[in-house]
């Protein structure tokens, strides 16, 4: 399973009971089909940088889940469907990769260790 994050862009007369319907919709898809949901984020009312529909402002949500690939293709063909979806967008989220680096102590030790070197090669 893969980590994913969808950004989608709600209708801005949508009523609230709907907005949380539209979100238990995406967890419940996400969930059934063997995914795992995570964290949801509503951004709330924003203005659009171009009008969509001829609205000018929408309500902005982002969910992070783990799932296969097939789960986000239903989850998209689900959205697009919906007629309160304005704009939708998946993507897969980056693995963070902790890059080793030495401790301070281990540096410092190689720090001693090559001025010794060095002053053994000058006597």
């Amino acid at each position: 399973m893969q980590q994913y994050e969808t950004l989608f862009v709600l209708h801005p007369d949508v009523p609230e009971a709907q907005v949380r319907e539209t979100v238990d919709r995406a967890k419940r898809l996400i969930e059934g089909m063997g995914g795992k949901s995570g964290a949801v984020h509503e951004w709330g009312m924003r203005d659009l940088a171009y009008p969509i529909q001829k609205q000018r402002r929408g309500y902005y949500i982002v969910m992070e889940y783990a799932a296969s690939g097939d789960v986000v293709k239903e989850l998209e063909r689900t959205l697009k469907i919906a007629d309160e979806v304005l704009r939708f967008v998946s993507v897969r989220a980056a693995e963070i990769r902790r890059k080793e680096r030495p401790s301070r102590s281990k540096k410092a030790a190689r720090v001693a260790r090559a001025a010794a070197e060095a002053a053994a090669a000058a006597e």
